[in-house]
C-alpha cells in the first residue's frame, strides 16, 4: 500500500515537472517570438502622409546635384472632345501638379519617374538601427545624398556604403545620431542623371511623321511647278 502511494506521488510530481517544463518552453518561444518582430520591424523615417505634402526635394549622385520644385499647369483638352465640353469654358481650367527643374524650367522631365522618387520619400524606412557611427559605413564620402523639404523645413540623409551580402546600405540623417540599415533597392530611384529623366517623348512629339514630311515635299513640288507654268506663260 504504502509502495503505490509512493508510486502515485512520484507520477504526480512527474507531471508537475512535465507542467512546469511546457510553459517554460511557452513562455519562452512568445518571447523569442516578440524579440524577432522588434527586431523586423520597419523603422519609418519619415511622417508623411501623401507625397503631395513635398514642397520640394532634391539628390546629389555622381557629383550631379538635381534640385526639383512643382507648379500647376493647365490640362491640355482633347481636341476631339472640345465642342462637346464648350459649355463647359466658362469654368476655371483644369490644372495638374507638374514637377520641374529648378534651375531649367523648360527641361522637359518624365513625371512617373519622379511619382517613384516622391513614393519613395514617403516609403523611407529602415531594417534596423545602429547606435556606432564608424568610419567604415563611408558616409564621411556619400555615394548618394537626398533631401526633401515640407512646410519650409529641410531634412537631409546621406548615403554610404553597401553591404552586398544584406542587400542593405548605410543611411545616416544629418544633425541626427545613429545610422540606419536601408534596403539598397529603395533608393536607386536617386541613381538618375539629367539625361536619365529626360522625357523623350515630349521632345519627339514635336517632330513631324514621315507621312506629314512627304506631304509637305509634295505641296512644295506643286508650289514650285505652278510658280515654273506661270512664268513660262508670262514670257509667252
Amino acid at each position: 500500500m504504502k509502495a503505490k502511494k509512493n508510486l502515485l506521488i512520484g507520477l504526480v510530481a512527474v507531471l508537475v515537472l512535465l507542467a512546469v517544463g511546457v510553459f517554460a518552453a511557452s513562455s519562452l518561444s512568445e518571447s523569442e517570438a516578440a524579440a524577432s518582430a522588434s527586431q523586423n520591424a520597419a523603422i519609418e523615417l519619415t511622417s508623411l502622409g501623401s507625397s503631395s505634402e513635398i514642397d520640394s526635394f532634391g539628390y546629389t549622385y555622381q557629383g550631379q546635384t538635381l534640385n526639383f520644385e512643382k507648379r500647376e499647369e493647365v490640362v491640355e483638352a482633347d481636341s476631339s472632345a472640345s465642342d462637346a465640353s464648350a459649355s463647359a469654358s466658362e469654368t476655371e481650367p483644369e490644372t495638374e501638379t507638374v514637377w520641374y527643374l529648378a534651375d531649367d524650367p523648360e527641361y522637359k522631365i518624365t513625371q512617373s519617374t519622379v511619382n517613384s522618387m516622391l513614393t519613395a520619400f514617403v516609403n523611407l524606412s529602415a531594417q534596423r538601427q545602429l547606435e556606432q557611427v564608424s568610419e567604415e559605413y563611408g558616409l564621411d564620402e556619400p555615394a548618394l545624398t537626398f533631401w526633401m523639404t515640407v512646410d519650409g523645413e529641410t531634412t537631409t540623409w546621406v548615403c554610404g556604403a553597401s553591404n552586398e551580402v544584406t542587400g542593405t546600405v548605410y543611411l545616416q540623417q544629418q544633425g541626427v545620431d545613429g545610422v540606419y540599415l536601408v534596403s539598397e533597392s529603395s533608393l536607386t530611384i536617386f541613381e538618375k542623371s539629367k539625361e536619365d529623366l529626360a522625357d523623350t517623348t515630349a521632345s519627339t512629339s514635336d517632330i513631324p511623321s514621315e507621312e506629314a514630311a512627304s506631304s509637305e515635299a509634295v505641296s512644295s513640288e506643286q508650289a514650285a511647278s505652278e510658280s515654273q507654268a506661270a512664268s513660262a506663260s508670262a514670257a509667252e
